[in-house]
């Protein structure tokens, strides 16, 4: 009896230790909102953010007629992104988007600027997402004492993105080079955030319009 006394000790000490690993690790995943690094490509969801953030931005409250006449027409180049941040195809669809908008507005858009009247500059001062996560509950816990691995236990788990961008438009006279006027600041924002209670209640809330 006296063999199955200390088996009965040792899963009691086995138990004791799971129970502080389990309140360290509730203690150490209470945290506050930390600010995530951006994935070396960007996800589908964050192209979403991005690409909304743009389009809103150009059906905002504050947009004004661009001071052109009707049947002119305009080519467009761009600079202010950064290849290192792998937005290089923001380029296309940022010229894609404004010239669609230009378009709408009764310019033409022509891809040899020699044959333009105008070139319009497009200044972006930012296209970019933001990622943070919050944890309230047990993070991921590989002992290194014993072989056991505990999956996240979340009470209340939270990530959060968000899609910025702010640009302008400086217009040239294509024949001279004279500078004609800069529009206002375009800006738009977007968010996508995720949520967990009590372990496994997943749900989302997002003003993107897309198929979720």
């Amino acid at each position: 009896m006296v063999w199955l006394t200390e088996a009965h000790q040792l899963n009691r000490s086995m138990i004791d230790i799971l129970h502080v690993l389990l309140l360290v690790g509730i203690l150490t995943g209470c945290g506050a909102m930390n600010v995530l690094p951006p994935p070396a490509s960007p996800t589908a969801v964050q192209q979403f953010l991005m690409a909304q953030a743009v389009e809103r931005s150009l059906r905002g409250e504050n947009t004004m007629p661009i001071p052109l006449t009707s049947g002119d027409t305009v080519s467009l180049d761009i600079s202010g992104l950064s290849v290192e941040q792998g937005l290089a195809v923001a380029k296309d669809f940022f010229k894609g988007a404004i010239g669609g908008w230009l378009g709408e507005r009764g310019l033409k858009i022509v891809m040899d600027p020699a044959k333009a009247k105008y070139r319009i500059h497009i200044l972006v001062e930012a296209l970019g997402t933001e990622q943070r996560s919050s944890l309230f509950g047990l993070p991921p816990i590989q002992s290194t004492l014993f072989p056991i691995a505990l999956p996240e236990i979340a009470i209340y788990a939270s990530q959060k993105m968000s899609g910025y961008t702010r640009f302008r438009m400086d217009i040239y006279e294509t024949a001279t080079g004279q500078f004609t006027r800069s529009t206002p600041w375009f800006q738009g924002s977007t968010y996508f955030n995720q949520y967990t209670v009590l372990f496994f209640m997943n749900f989302e809330f997002t003003d993107l319009i897309a198929p979720f």
